[in-house]
């Protein structure tokens, strides 16, 4: 829990005071506040109204308390008998680590040596930067957990590429999900990113905290989030070096042949690694020392068969699939996509076109409702279907029963969606999403018996399938939602072409 005399503690003591003196209960807690620091200060000192003024009141509570064991015990009394916004029971923790790991050691050394450094005012942050599959992610959490007697105030985790329901993190919606996480309720995190800023470098000032920023995409999404709190060391995890990050580097490459195999063995035992002696160099080859590639062939060893199958048949279409498909090109030599490939190529029918289908757009994250709307097909249906994707590690699942692509995997769906479904079947299935995703918003601004923006639609159900190579329009009818009677023009990409 939060040391009651920390900066922090403070702090949060006194904006809860401040905020409740309109009652009596607040009003006594107020006075007697001003009565303990009045004692500290050994002056009068004026109420704080704004935040500079209240951090003044706090330091000096902070230097009376740590100079004197007396005035600490009685500003714990008090602090106790006040219902702060601070500290939550327990500490925050990162996520799971995952069960096998291997090698990394240089990076952890180095991890070690930026934790270690002493304090001097600069922030100290480590960049772990690599590839999509190469398991920064990973070692940031596995490094975090091994770690964790450095930080005993906890171990904070955002992903800042993956938000769970809408798109990628901004930095005030970032530090939104970091003041939940050290303990502030919902209605009292400040509503502008500047007041947020403020409140988590307080929050944080006196704590030992571990800050793990995954999928990091530039300097200045992260730069409200560094402080230089001495005992809070950040780990930025990011597919490239962050131009304008002032951090200690450490990339992260792929494993060699050696840990590779280690890696492999540990994932499917020793007996099975034998009996695929004769196939392990082709698998090294094709996996290019990718765990994520390394993990995704495991299955394949343990029950033997060709590294490759035929690819699910094409749905029968005109010539449409000789169209570009929007510039998506990936190497062979890809790891991400050769795993993708090959795991791909061995799904039933159904399940290969669901992975298409639900690759044609970024979707931040679906679960089973949206998957059988855009499939035609039924929710149980979908959710197995699903599961069987997230098995062979083609589908993640999200922390509230969701899935999500990793981002090279999508590409490799959309690139399979355009070349087997066509032009027409990728619009339809598209349209079909559209169509998902305004019915569910409209339903979701009310009740399903009131009129929600002047639109009254049912819960999306899911359609049938449409044939094979058909093209079908999904509408709301502008007379039934007059919101909806002005459509605006398609965008359209850079090429001047709509979009499907």
């Amino acid at each position: 829990m939060l040391d009651p005399i920390s900066m922090a503690a403070i702090t949060a003591v006194l904006g809860a005071v401040g905020s409740g003196v309109a009652s009596e209960a607040g009003k006594w807690a107020w006075e007697t506040a001003g009565g303990l620091v009045r004692r500290m200060a050994g002056r009068e000192v004026a109420a704080p109204t704004r935040p500079e003024e209240r951090d003044a009141v706090a330091r000096i509570i902070h230097d009376s308390v740590r100079s004197d064991p007396e005035l600490a015990r009685t500003w714990s009394t008090f602090a106790r008998t006040v219902q702060t916004t601070g500290a939550t029971i327990g500490r925050p923790r990162l996520p799971a680590s995952v069960r096998f790991f291997t090698d990394r050691k240089g990076a952890m050394r180095l991890l070690d040596r930026e934790a270690g450094r002493k304090a001097d005012g600069r922030p100290r942050v480590a960049l772990l930067y690599g590839d999509d599959s190469m398991g920064t992610s990973a070692l940031a959490v596995h490094w975090g957990w091994r770690a964790e007697s450095l930080f005993p105030d906890g171990q904070l985790y955002v992903d800042l590429g993956r938000r769970g329901t809408g798109s990628a993190h901004t930095a005030g919606s970032a530090l939104r999900v970091l003041l939940l996480r050290l303990g502030l309720r919902d209605e009292r995190i400040p509503p502008s990113e500047t007041e947020r800023i403020d409140a988590f470098h307080r929050l944080v000032a006196d704590r030992k905290l571990l800050l793990v920023l995954d999928h990091a995409r530039s300097a200045a999404q992260i730069a409200p989030m560094l402080t230089s709190a001495p005992s809070v060391l950040t780990l930025v995890v990011a597919r490239r070096p962050l131009s304008g990050l002032d951090a200690f580097p450490v990339p992260v490459g792929p494993l060699g042949d050696r840990d590779a195999a280690r890696l492999l063995t540990k994932i499917v035992g020793k007996q099975v690694m034998r009996s695929a002696r004769a196939a392990l160099p082709a698998v090294l080859a094709r996996c290019g020392g990718s765990p994520y590639a390394l993990r995704a062939a495991a299955p394949r060893l343990i029950d033997p068969g060709p590294l490759t199958a035929a690819p699910p048949p094409a749905l029968p279409h005109d010539e449409s699939t000789d169209e570009p498909t929007g510039g998506l090109t990936m190497s062979d030599s890809d790891p991400v996509r050769t795993a993708a490939e090959d795991a791909y190529r061995l799904l039933r029918p159904d399940a290969a076109r669901l992975y298409r289908l639900m690759g044609l757009r970024h979707w931040p994250a679906f679960d089973a409702a949206a998957a059988a709307w855009v499939a035609g097909i039924d929710v149980d249906t979908a959710e197995e279907l699903l599961g069987e994707l997230a098995d062979v590690l083609l589908l993640e699942h999200t922390d509230n029963g969701r899935y999500r692509y990793r981002p090279s995997v999508r590409a490799h769906a959309e690139e399979a969606a355009y070349r087997h479904e066509g032009i027409a079947g990728c619009s339809a299935a598209t349209t079909r999403a559209v169509e998902y995703y305004l019915r569910l918003s409209v339903t979701a601004a009310g009740p399903r018996s009131r009129r929600a923006g002047g639109c009254r639609t049912p819960w999306p159900t899911a359609p049938r399938a449409p044939a094979p190579g058909a093209v079908t329009r999904w509408r709301v009818s502008p007379s039934s939602c007059p919101t909806l009677s002005k459509p605006s023009r398609p965008p359209r990409s850079s090429e001047g072409r709509t979009r499907c």
